[in-house]
């Protein structure tokens, strides 16, 4: 398909969930409209906010008619937001922005010339602060693998905005975000579409706007079954390109999910001041779950870690991990 085609005949659909954003939203709203590129679809997607958003998304689709406004009376969760927008969603392809944040007005037209096909997925660098330091070119997954996920440390680049997403790989591969995760459903998302494409483009551009908020769930305590789903996904995802695991790429992958489990244990039973037995619990699944790359390929203080956890050493665990978040 070539360009002047591709401008003409494709609808993108833009999808921002919405809770409680009356601060941030009419500004986000605002540079979606005013993008070059005119050939979208917006969706805002009211999850039971308390606030003004749904006036201010209302107002917008008064009177620009690109906008559909989904008002889900009952707050369910940002995972089932996006979900109930994909589903909304007409255009042949899919772009998640939150409602914090904002994008400059030739975003969606980068997106547009840089597109080559379906099994390609485009992402942008995002600016947070300051641009992520990400290695500008397009990475074919099975023979770049290393070099595309340790060079740009793209485990932590895994959140579904500044993504191109093509809406007939989500619908067809039924790939949805999952609702029964409150932290890390958008990295498991993005290994679920990673499995169905070829390459993966990174783009010299940094034109998404990334604004932090005090309400940030970055800054919550997440619980321990979700952190430990999201680790499961991480294994997974170790098992099933086990072939192309290198030494320098089995230490970055391992490096993420020790992350995770330490995050299971600081936030979700420290953090969440769990009984001992309810602890010893969670750490036993945490223990049954790890092997031996989780002891080869990571540094002394976890070397430790994972022998407490082996040899079920609960109580010195708990202790040391408390003792250490002082």
């Amino acid at each position: 398909m070539g360009k002047d085609t591709l401008e003409q005949d494709m609808l993108i659909s833009v999808i921002i969930p919405v809770y409680n954003s009356a601060n941030s939203l009419s500004q986000c709203i605002h540079s979606i409209l005013e993008q070059n590129y005119k050939n979208f679809e917006l969706l805002l997607i009211n999850d039971g906010s308390a606030d003004r958003s749904l006036e201010i998304m209302n107002s917008f689709a008064g009177k620009d008619q690109r906008v559909t406004v989904i008002d889900k009376i009952k707050n369910s969760g940002v995972s089932d937001t996006r979900n109930m927008g994909i589903s909304h969603a007409k255009g042949k392809i899919i772009c998640f922005i939150d409602s914090d944040d904002w994008v400059e007005k030739n975003y969606l037209q980068v997106f547009v010339d840089h597109y080559t096909s379906s099994d390609t997925l485009l992402l942008q660098n995002i600016i947070r602060g300051k641009a992520r330091d990400l290695h500008y070119k397009t990475y074919q997954i099975q023979a770049d693998f290393t070099e595309l996920l340790v060079r740009n440390n793209l485990l932590y680049f895994g959140g579904p905005v500044a993504k191109f997403f093509e809406r007939e790989i989500i619908t067809e591969n039924k790939i949805t975000f999952n609702k029964e995760v409150s932290y890390g459903e958008d990295l498991m998302f993005f290994l679920e579409y990673m499995k169905h494409i070829n390459a993966i483009k990174i783009i010299d551009a940094s034109l998404y706007h990334y604004e932090f908020t005090e309400s940030s769930l970055s800054r919550s305590k997440h619980s321990f079954e979700s952190l430990f789903k999201l680790h499961t996904a991480i294994k997974d995802f170790i098992s099933l390109h086990r072939q192309q695991s290198g030494k320098k790429l089995k230490k970055y992958v391992y490096q993420v999910d020790w992350d995770i489990i330490e995050s299971g244990i600081d936030q979700g039973i420290i953090g969440k001041n769990l009984n001992r037995k309810e602890a010893y619990k969670n750490l036993g699944c945490i223990a049954s779950s790890i092997n031996i790359s989780h002891f080869i390929y990571t540094g002394f203080y976890r070397k430790a870690l994972f022998l407490l956890l082996k040899t079920r050493q609960f109580k010195l665990l708990l202790k040391l991990k408390r003792t250490l978040n002082k």
